[in-house]
């Protein structure tokens, strides 16, 4: 689709405030703490609010500040009064610009960036969905923003026919990968070993892993359902994502595993730091949810590692690897299919594993390497200021 060109330039530090709405283990906060660190690495400073999170510790080893917020869910009130309590604590810090990462970020965000008379920047993480009005409402008004970064074509396809005057401010901007970090030639073996026995897999396994939190329905429910019509008693299926306290959904999947008889066969595991050993424990990497979905970082993240993978057809997630090269779309909200599809990514052959291997590791590092998507958003956000 048309777009807005990047203009490489000559680019001057500058100081990016960050408001998001959690610091937890997730897509989210690693793009935050990726973006960080390469306006630090540039010579600018970084500045985080939110209300925190596991990767909180994190962001602070990268010499970023974070200003501590409310949970999102408190009251509107307290919402409402974040922009000037923010611009107050803010008078002195010289912020070039503000970027959002979520519709009630960028509620904050838009206030915030006329208190303070600077530039704002909303990236939209997923598609247009909210159901109740002030939801919509919040949605909305990212599109006000003087540029807006959609994280995968899916969600800048939904852009002109809500707001048409922000088309000429649209950039799609993907998640970049750590290639450093999610290389298997850097995952010790002892790593793998340590990890398999933390999440108890089974010796001789199939293992089929889907990466993804369980504060609502992400499409885990329906993978249950397709590993038991998988029907393959040598397959596990580790759903990660977990923290703390189960969720109602979390609570809601465990007994979808239990009326499918799959004790033992699926089982929910915490939230893992060390992803690229558990990439390297799997044989196949899922993603679910369809439409609903903007991107799929963990479907980057495999292929980088040379896994296959699958994913619902109609998303973000398809746009990440190429389709019967690297991996296999089944069809939204079927589990019939999802299941044939992992039958077919489990029954390559060593030699066409191998190929398919080397062609996700090539597709990764050609289009979501980390210096190429943090110098896109540095170049952006050099424009924006200029």
């Amino acid at each position: 689709m048309p777009q807005q060109k990047i203009a490489a330039n000559s680019l001057s530090p500058i100081t990016l405030l960050q408001i998001v709405p959690s610091l937890a283990g997730s897509g989210l906060a690693r793009a935050t703490l990726d973006t960080a660190q390469a306006v630090i690495a540039a010579g600018g400073r970084a500045i985080v609010a939110s209300p925190g999170g596991a990767m909180l510790p994190d962001l602070l080893r990268l010499r970023a500040t974070h200003i501590d917020l409310p949970e999102w869910g408190s009251p509107l009130w307290s919402r409402l009064s974040l922009p000037a309590r923010l611009a107050s604590s803010l008078r002195h810090s010289d912020v070039s610009v503000i970027q959002s990462r979520s519709p009630v970020a960028g509620w904050v965000a838009g206030s915030l960036s006329r208190r303070l008379r600077v530039k704002w920047v909303s990236t939209l993480h997923r598609p247009f969905g909210a159901a109740s009005f002030m939801e919509r409402r919040a949605e909305r008004r990212q599109l006000q923003a003087d540029a807006v970064i959609a994280v995968s074509d899916h969600v800048a396809r939904d852009v002109p026919e809500r707001s048409p005057d922000a088309a000429d401010r649209l950039y799609t901007i993907p998640p970049g990968i750590n290639l450093d970090r999610f290389d298997p030639a850097q995952v010790r073996a002892d790593r793998v070993v340590q990890l398999a026995g933390d999440l108890r897999v089974p010796d001789g396994s199939h293992v089929v892993l889907c990466p993804a939190r369980f504060d609502r329905d992400r499409g885990q429910k329906r993978l249950v359902e397709a590993i038991k019509r998988l029907g393959r008693e040598n397959v596990f299926c580790l759903l990660l994502g977990s923290t703390g306290a189960p969720t109602v959904f979390e609570k809601e999947a465990e007994q979808a595993i239990t009326a499918a008889k799959l004790q033992g066969r699926v089982q929910i595991g915490p939230y893992v730091e060390d992803m690229p050993a558990a990439y390297m424990l799997a044989d196949v990497v899922v993603a679910i949810g369809g439409k609903v979905q903007g991107v799929s970082r963990p479907l980057l993240e495999a292929q980088a590692m040379g896994r296959p993978v699958v994913a619902e057809d109609g998303g973000g997630a398809a746009e990440a690897f190429l389709p019967g090269a690297t991996g296999w779309l089944a069809t939204p909200g079927d589990a019939a299919a999802l299941a044939g599809a992992l039958d077919t990514a489990l029954s390559l052959s060593p030699q066409r594993r191998g190929e398919l291997a080397a062609a996700a590791q090539n597709h990764v590092r050609g289009r979501y390497g980390l210096t190429v998507t943090n110098q896109q958003l540095l170049e952006l956000f050099q424009l924006v200021t200029a």
